[in-house]
Order: C-alpha cells, then structure tokens, then sequence
C-alpha cells in the first residue's frame, strides 16, 4: 500500500490513510507530507475523500469501509487500483510463489541502469534506494504480481515473469490446482513470458500453452533459452556464464543462493526481449545490493558472528536461504525461525519439517498467527518434535527474550545467525546488534 500511496503522492494526488500502528512505512509516508491516522475509525473519511483503496488484510466490517459505502465513495483493493495503473502502460510483472520480490528489484535496477526510467512497485525496499517505489517518467511499469489473493489476474502485461509455483495460500485458493489455473491465465495474458522451466510446475505449463513468444531459463536443462554453467562461488557472490541465444555472457552476482543465480537468469532474458546491451545486465547483477529482509545483513552479535534476517517463510524459501546462509557462513549456520500463520503450519507440516537440514541449530519461535485463530493441534511443540525427527537440530523457544543471552553464550566466531519469517521476528533481528542493550 505505502508504495502506491508514494507514487500518486508523486502524481499530485492529495493522498492520506490509516494504520493500525506507527511503523516505517507510515513514517516515510509522513516524511512526504502524507497524513496517516493511526486507528481506524469513521471519523478519518472527511468529505475531501474520493477513493478509498484497502488491502486484502481489511474486512468489510472495517468501519472505515463502512463509512465509505454509507457516503457512497468508491472502495477498491489494492490489487484493483494497481491494475488501473498498471494496465496503462507497457507492463512488465514478476510473478511467482517465490523470488519475485528479489527478480522485480532486479529488474527496476536493469531499467534503471539502461537509462529507461522505469516506474516500479515492489514487495520489499531496494538497499539502494531505501524504498519500495519508483517513480518513473517513461512509458515503462514494473509490478510484483501477488498471487496470493488471485489479485494479479487483473493484470494485463506485456511481459510476465514467472519465478516458480509453489504449494501456499490454500485459504484463498483450497487446493493446489485452483492456484496453477490462476498461474495458467496470469501467464496466457501476456505478450511475453519469461518462464523458469527448472519448476515442475511450470515445466508442465509450458508444455500445456504452448505459447509463442515464451522464453525459458534454468540452472540445470540446457534445452532452456537462457542456461547458467560454470557456477562458483566466493563467499556472497557467485560467477557463472550465461548461454542466450545469441552468445554467452559472463556473469558476476553480488547477492548469494542458487535460487538467486535462478532469479537473475530471468533478468537475461528480460533484457534480451528489451534489447537492453550486455553491459548494463552485467553491471546491474555485479553491483546489485539486495532488498531489505532477503538476506539483508544487520549487525554483529559479537565478535566474528553476523547477523542477517530474511523474509523466508515457506519450506522451499527456507531451504534456499540456509542454502545461501552455508555459501556465505565461515562456520556453523544457526536459523531462528518464526513460523507464520497457523493454517499455512497446518497445510505443510511434514514440508516444514525437513526444510531446515542445512541448519546447524534451529532455535523455534512461537507461531505469529497473522489475524488468525489457533488450529487445535497446531503448535511450534508439535513442529519442532516433527523438524527433530529430520534433522534433529530444533530448539524449541517459548520467551524470545531467551534468544539473544542464549545466542551470546553459544555462537563463536565464524557462526552466522539468521532471523526467518514473515511476522514480526525483523524486530529481533535488530535486537541482536551486539550495541542493543535490551
């Protein structure tokens, strides 16, 4: 939301709206001169209000929704406002159930680089640029496409990326193949799609469409348009050369994780059907500094132990960020996991169970439950007993006050902790700086 509200805000658009709470979203809105309410309440629509845009979080007994209808303003979700911007101009969406985040700032900074003053809205705050938005004056849009309330479907791009497709958000759409039809259509509306042919899923796709204009990349299957070979790596960044059908292109990544090296293939191939020259793609992967919570380093607990947090909250994202936690670790790897939501713990207990193997200690918060109610039988207890039988490395944490005296009497030089999740557990990731005194 705040990232729309900053690139109307940029329009000339009189923008204002609420929160439930301060945080830095709210606070760099302000920064802008945007008023935002903290509570939501019905005294908050005053009669200058037109549009009233709300997140899916939001329920229709929100009073703020109910005011808006009682005086007949136009409500609109987020995903329906961004459509209405979005379809306007040559629309380029990252999709997928992981890594768009990641692929969408890519490919922002890819724009950027080349000169073609893109206008972006991203999941995540690009280290750069410290923001989640930008707003361009060309004819370009880049949108992360969120699946997870069948929203992206509204959108019309000229090209779709499609990282992979993942078992999550059964709430919304009840069973696995109700959410690859919505991946199907997404992928059928486009000029172009851009398609990671390593994903089952996708593969799978590619064969039912049949589409022209499909471009495919993988780390593993050379029949793919753009392939990677030569993968080493050297602590954060990796080196690999690129084979596209028209040469091979040596390529240096400054952010960790096979699925990274995945994430930036996508990229080749968006700058080929752009006609973007090589030196632009090579720069902006080599120089490319990251988004805020995707393996974003913090502090040092103490001497020689980092810290890093991570938005991984999925099994397949939490393997590929331990994956990238081992390149990057001199010694032992310790995750701090806060699961998120209940019915997503329920739907993938047994995949969450084995994800974390490559972790050297498991230490397991209490599930954050996102608006949720608990599910009977439902519990981290119960998840760390099933990770244990696995890897038998899980720890079990019911004070996360316990964490930091137990972390700073544990680790050694050379260890790297990381903070995972997708509630509230950024916070402790903060907290572990060896100068926080709390």
């Amino acid at each position: 939301m705040s990232s729309i509200a900053q690139y109307l805000h940029t329009k000339g658009y009189k923008i204002k709206g609420s929160d439930q709470s301060e945080n830095k979203n709210v606070s760099a809105l302000k920064e802008l001169g945007i008023k935002v309410n903290i509570g939501h309440f019905p005294q908050n629509l005053t009669d200058d209000i037109a549009l009233v845009v709300i997140s899916s979080a939001i329920k229709e007994d929100n009073p703020e929704v109910i005011q808006a209808k009682k005086n007949n303003i136009r409500v609109l979700k987020r995903y329906e406002l961004l459509a209405l911007l979005f379809n306007e101009k040559f629309g380029i969406a990252i999709a997928g159930s992981h890594g768009k985040t990641t692929t969408t700032s890519l490919a922002t900074e890819l724009l950027c680089e080349a000169s073609l003053n893109p206008t972006a809205i991203i999941g995540g705050k690009i280290q750069k640029i410290k923001q989640n938005v930008m707003c361009g004056n060309s004819n370009y849009f880049i949108a992360e496409a969120d699946e997870s309330d069948g929203g992206f479907l509204l959108l019309n791009p000229k090209i779709a990326i499609v990282t992979n497709i993942d078992n999550d958000h059964l709430n919304f759409y009840k069973n696995f193949e109700n959410e690859i039809e919505a991946f199907k259509e997404f992928i059928k509306k486009s000029n172009y799609a851009i398609l990671n042919i390593d994903d089952e899923n996708l593969s799978k796709i590619i064969k039912e469409l049949n589409k022209e204009r499909c471009f495919t990349y993988s780390i593993q299957n050379k029949n793919a348009h753009f392939w990677a070979e030569n993968i080493t790596h050297n602590g954060k960044s990796s080196q690999f050369v690129v084979h596209t059908p028209q040469e091979n292109i040596d390529i240096t990544l400054n952010i960790p994780g096979i699925h990274n090296i995945s994430n930036s293939l996508a990229i080749v191939a968006l700058s080929h059907i752009l006609r973007i020259e090589k030196h632009y793609l090579q720069r902006t992967l080599e120089f490319f500094s990251g988004v805020d919570r995707r393996f974003s380093f913090r502090s040092f607990l103490k001497d020689g132990v980092e810290v890093y947090d991570d938005y991984a909250h999925h099994p397949r994202e939490i393997e590929a960020t331990l994956q990238a936690a081992k390149q990057t670790a001199k010694s032992r790897v310790i995750a701090i996991f806060q699961p998120h939501r209940y019915t997503r713990v329920q739907s993938l207990m047994n995949e969450f169970a084995k994800s974390f193997k490559l972790a050297d200690v498991v230490f397991l918060l209490d599930i954050y439950p996102a608006g949720e109610s608990p599910i009977e039988g439902i519990n981290s207890k119960i998840l760390a007993e099933n990770i244990n039988k696995f890897s038998n490395n899980c720890i079990y944490i019911d004070d996360i006050s316990k964490i930091k005296p137990m972390l700073l009497k544990e680790t050694k030089s050379g260890d790297l902790v990381i903070t995972m999740g997708a509630g509230d557990i950024t916070k402790l990731s903060y907290q572990l700086n060896a100068n926080e005194t709390n």
